[in-house]
């Protein structure tokens, strides 16, 4: 009887592709019929619901293709991993192509410890000075390092004797 009361109403069944505006609509009109009719409507809602999702949701439409947007810009350039390894005493800033004086450091390295980069292709100046809470004397550690495409990594320790 309830079902031929309903026929032709819209449906209450709560799709995929609702908004959610009209998902709490939906929800709000369940509620209250389900206290009109004593609970009764929420068995035949929750049927048709099953229904619909066995069928696929046939009231949704189907999802838009998503377009092949190729690999990031970045993945393009090839880099080489690599080690840079502090084997002084002391805290040292680690600068990479420094172009100016007051550039920040790539990185800083504590006594022993070592970072993981990445660097691309070709050649690159590598400075290292050690910080002023190291109590050292200014010292300067500078290099060109190539490098290689075809290296699968490098390495690069810092020494003390190397510092000038």
């Amino acid at each position: 009887m309830l079902a031929i009361g309903l026929t032709g109403c819209a449906s209450l069944a709560v799709r995929p592709c609702d908004s959610v505006g009209t998902r709490d609509s939906k929800y709000a009109a369940r509620f209250f019929l389900g206290i009109i009719t004593l609970g009764i409507s929420e068995a035949g809602i929750q049927h048709e619901q099953a229904i619909e999702a066995m069928e696929g949701w046939r009231f949704c439409p189907p999802p838009r293709p998503v377009a092949w947007q190729g690999p990031p810009a970045t993945a393009g350039i090839p880099r080489t991993p690599g080690t840079v390894v502090n084997a002084t005493k002391w805290t040292v800033n680690v600068y990479l192509d420094p172009a100016s004086p007051g550039v920040p450091p790539l990185v800083t390295l504590r006594p022993g410890e070592a970072r993981q980069l990445a660097l691309v292709a070709g050649p690159h100046r590598v400075v290292a000075t050690p910080t002023a809470a190291a109590g050292v004397p200014p010292a300067r550690y500078e290099r060109q390092i190539q490098i290689d495409p075809r290296d699968r990594s490098f390495r690069l320790q810092l020494s003390e004797g190397d510092f000038q």
